[in-house]
């Protein structure tokens, strides 16, 4: 008995200095990518699903390490911020580690700002929180970012053409599997340009052969925090909608000769757990070539 709960304190104790050292300290995954169609070669960082996450005081460590690695600009996949879902209960969701942020990249770096789930609960159920969407879309915008709520920018010095989409509320509902469809990114967004290089921010992974269907050259997700623990071979563990063993959890994908890369995000939410699955924010280079 002795022995079996020595061995029960181990593991405890054990796994508790992996998770605390994986939700604490961070990582940066590196990607080098090569095209004919940027006009030079570009250098960007992309951060998801920080939920409101410092690492160190107003996420100067952050910041420090973005800033080390001289990004030509910066992209967010969404979910930098939380916003709980509690019912009919106000909530009071904060934005102020978000707004600073992206506040002191701005400093050095344009920053494209893209919507996940709980950006968007702001304008799905406004009766909920404590300011509107709008009023948090002014905030962001007065902090430096550039808002691409199902919206598109064009950076011409680089041939590059980013789209940031916003899904409806139903794409994320745990009991819902509703099916994409490309005709919806055709909608909002139009027909892809063969003569511009496309990255599409599209926080939910679950979609990932739709968005390769569309077809842009290089898509971004985060949402399912590397599957909150991961093993080997079989990737991250569990999705948002309590999927177990989710396909796309982490790492660069190839689809429909495609790259798509899913972010293993630098923050937690709901589960503040992470186990061998280190924080992360992305450093790429598309190189012309």
């Amino acid at each position: 008995m002795r022995i079996l709960f020595a061995l029960f304190s181990s593991l405890v104790a054990f796994f508790s200095g992996v998770i605390v050292s994986d939700t604490k300290r961070f990582q940066v995954h590196r990607y080098f990518l090569t095209s004919k169609k940027v006009n030079k070669n570009a250098k960007f960082v992309v951060i998801t699903d920080l939920h409101g996450r410092e690492f160190g005081k107003d996420n100067k460590r952050l910041v420090k390490e973005i800033r080390k690695l001289q990004p030509d600009f910066v992209l967010m996949g969404g979910d930098i911020m939380t916003a709980k879902d509690r019912g009919d209960h106000i909530i009071n969701a904060s934005i102020d580690v978000a707004c600073r942020l992206i506040k002191d990249i701005s400093e050095f770096s344009p920053v494209y700002f893209a919507l996940g789930n709980h950006e968007s609960r702001i304008q799905w159920s406004p009766w909920k929180y404590q300011f509107t969407y709008r009023e948090m879309m002014k905030k962001f915008k007065d902090a430096g970012a550039h808002i691409l709520d199902n919206h598109s920018a064009f950076l011409k010095e680089y041939g590059i053409c980013v789209h940031g989409l916003s899904l409806p509320e139903q794409y994320y509902k745990m009991s819902n599997r509703k099916e994409l469809s490309p005709r919806l990114l055709q909608t909002i967004f139009g027909n892809i340009k063969d003569s511009r290089y496309h990255i599409l921010i599209a926080h939910d992974p679950e979609y990932m052969p739709v968005y390769a269907q569309w077809g842009p050259e290089l898509t971004f997700s985060g949402h399912y925090h590397g599957g909150i623990m991961r093993l080997p071979k079989l990737g991250g563990v569990i999705s948002p909608k309590l999927w177990l063993f989710p396909e796309y959890t982490g790492g660069l994908y190839h689809l429909n000769k495609k790259d798509q890369i899913v972010s293993r995000g630098i923050g937690t939410h709901t589960l503040p757990i992470r186990v061998f699955n280190p924080a992360e924010f992305l450093y790429v280079e598309i190189k012309k070539g």
